[in-house]
């Protein structure tokens, strides 16, 4: 008897595969939809054009960061009232800031609406033509974000999404010749990914689509005795400055830990930045950043949820 139901089990998926052969319709099947990434080189990060307050916005899809927050620029062109938060924020440096908030009406991205949003101001350099939004992990998992950057999609889903469904869209995926790279998912939600530079021991990354580039710290760097190409300078960065350097990277592998049954997933002659972000080692475990360049580069497909990334290989 179990054998016969695991026979009708195993053909019922079977049958399901064969009609949604590709990622767009067995997302589409699972009621996903696909909002279009802008590529307007505004920033290096997966971000589209929505409205807040009804107004035209930039939202930012940061894998990186928490809940929602505005730049402080923003506040200004959207007539808002900011107030004290009750409690301090740091940022990838350690630096400690107090935290302001604003209280957002509505966010229409795509057909999903939120209302009466508490945002958090973040100090940002650079003023845009638009207002800016940042949106965490809280909302990329609670709306199931699937991270297309073979077509430069976004895809959200409303409703709930079973480990199920995540396994047969991997398994599309496969079929697809798209090889699985998993992440192991901290208590705080971000996300980390095992890579190796230049050869050297397997270390944890921050994965995080609002990093531009892989970002390493400096301090690790000296341990594997590689030095940057320029001198260091200091920049101004999200709440606070940075101090960082142009650096230069022969290998960068993404899967050392699957080498043995796998093809290698690698990027040669990286351009990345050194970094002072020691305390992300502290709090997260990570030396490095793996950010929106490389995964761009590399086509891949990010299901946050399911804590995995799919990359295109040759047979």
């Amino acid at each position: 008897m179990f054998r016969k139901i695991l026979i009708i089990f195993s053909f019922c998926l079977f049958m399901n595969l064969l009609v949604a052969n590709n990622l767009q319709d067995i997302l589409k099947e699972y009621a996903y939809k696909a909002l279009k990434l802008e590529n307007k080189k505004e920033f290096k990060a997966p971000y589209i054009l929505a409205k807040v307050n009804n107004r035209f916005a930039y939202v930012i899809f940061d894998s990186g960061s928490k809940g929602i927050s505005i730049f402080n620029h923003s506040v200004d062109q959207l007539g808002l009232n900011q107030e004290s938060g009750s409690g301090y924020s740091s940022n990838m440096v350690g630096q400690k800031i107090k935290n302001q908030n604003v209280v957002l009406n509505k966010i229409q991205i795509g057909d999903i609406l939120l209302k009466n949003v508490e945002a958090k101001i973040t100090n940002q350099p650079k003023r845009k033509q638009y207002p800016v939004i940042v949106v965490g992990t809280d909302f990329l998992v609670r709306y199931n974000a699937i991270f297309d950057f073979s077509e430069n999609l976004i895809y959200l889903n409303k409703n709930n999404v079973t480990a199920k469904k995540h396994y047969e869209i991997g398994q599309v995926l496969d079929k697809e010749n798209y090889l699985l790279i998993s992440l192991t998912k901290l208590l705080s939600q971000h996300q980390t990914i095992a890579i190796s530079i230049d050869s050297n021991q397997p270390v944890n990354c921050l994965l995080d689509t609002g990093t531009s580039n892989f970002t390493i710290s400096d301090k690790y760097l000296k341990s594997i005795d590689l030095a940057p190409t320029k001198p260091q300078k200091t920049i101004k960065a999200t709440d606070g400055t940075l101090t960082v350097a142009d650096i230069k990277i022969k290998n960068l592998i993404l899967n050392p830990m699957n080498l043995f049954f796998q093809n290698k997933i690698q990027l040669v002659n990286l351009d990345a930045t050194a970094a002072n972000i020691e305390s992300m080692s502290k709090f997260l475990g990570v030396v490095c950043i793996l950010g929106y360049d490389e995964l761009h580069t590399k086509k891949a497909i990010y299901d946050l949820v399911a804590g995995r990334i799919y990359i295109k290989v040759k047979k």
